[in-house]
């Protein structure tokens, strides 16, 4: 517990102290510099300013943040917020954290073959990070974002209109229907189309950690042991009507099913199917061409 008339210094330091006894070194930085800069005193005021008293209301708002992280709760959803290519996505209870490994299929998309992407969706868009991150990069293109959750919807509607993009959502179940409601600028093709489906097994459950499995949507995250490219079939489906000849395909995969779901693709007709790695060299992600 943080004490009133501790200096900045004094207040990373201990709150380090204090995070240490759940998390690794690396993470505990990490949690520090996140709740101080979410506090409103940055890396860099707590470097030039160390002997600054750390305003009363300061610590009191972070013995609370503390509180809630010790609890087990995720740090994005205690904030409220989370970093994602380089916009503020709010997050909580309602839809997934975006992990880095989904950032970087972004950025792979988006320094691909520097194709100017004209129609862009995105299938089970959660939060609509990814369907915002890809309408910043290209402001031009028509951008969708396709979930079954009302829910999640209303918060991708918020995280649209706190980073000023215009993003179309649309209400939709991708394994009950591969056909978009009729209206305006749906009813033209895409030119691309991306997914992070659920793909972990429900038998992998035993491997995450209880912050996950307590705090996270299960339905955004799991699928049977028996079908687990239950999802990929679905989005093949949607493509099938959708995607436009010569488009793209970009989905994230379970590791464990990377030629499956690659030879599903080629199976359908996709063409110029690859298996891409993340940063962990793991086979995480496949782009197609239809």
């Amino acid at each position: 517990m943080l004490q009133n008339r501790a200096t900045l210094k004094q207040t990373r330091f201990s709150l380090l102290n204090e995070l240490r006894q759940d998390y690794s070194e690396n993470e505990s930085e990490s949690i520090t510099r996140l709740i101080l800069e979410h506090a409103g005193f940055p890396l860099s005021v707590c470097l030039l300013e160390p002997d600054k008293i750390t305003p009363s209301s300061i610590i009191a708002q972070i013995n609370t943040i503390v509180d809630e992280i010790q609890s087990g709760r995720p740090i994005q959803y205690v904030l409220g917020q989370t970093q994602f290519c380089s916009i503020k996505v709010v997050v909580d209870e309602r839809v997934l954290i975006p992990r880095p490994e989904t950032e970087e299929m972004v950025y792979m998309i988006q320094s691909g073959d520097r194709q100017k992407f004209s129609r862009i969706i995105d299938l089970g868009t959660g939060s609509g990070s990814i369907a915002l991150a890809l309408k910043h990069h290209f402001p031009e293109a028509m951008v969708a974002g396709l979930d079954v959750s009302t829910e999640a919807l209303a918060l991708a509607n918020q995280n649209g209109r706190l980073n000023d993009l215009e993003v179309l959502w649309v209400e939709g179940d991708l394994l009950n229907t591969s056909v978009l409601p009729e209206q305006g600028e749906l009813d033209k093709g895409f030119d691309l189309v991306v997914s992070n489906p659920p793909y972990v097994l429900e038998s992998e459950k035993k491997q995450m950690e209880d912050h996950v499995l307590q705090h996270e949507p299960g339905k955004a995250l799991f699928v049977k042991d028996e079908d687990p490219l239950l999802y990929y079939r679905a989005i093949l489906r949607f493509c099938d009507i959708h995607l436009d000849a010569g488009g793209q395909l970009w989905v994230e995969i379970n590791e464990r099913f990377g030629n499956e779901t690659a030879t599903l693709f080629e199976n359908a007709g996709y063409q110029h199917v690859r298996i891409q790695k993340d940063i962990h060299e793991k086979e995480r992600f496949i782009d197609a061409r239809k």
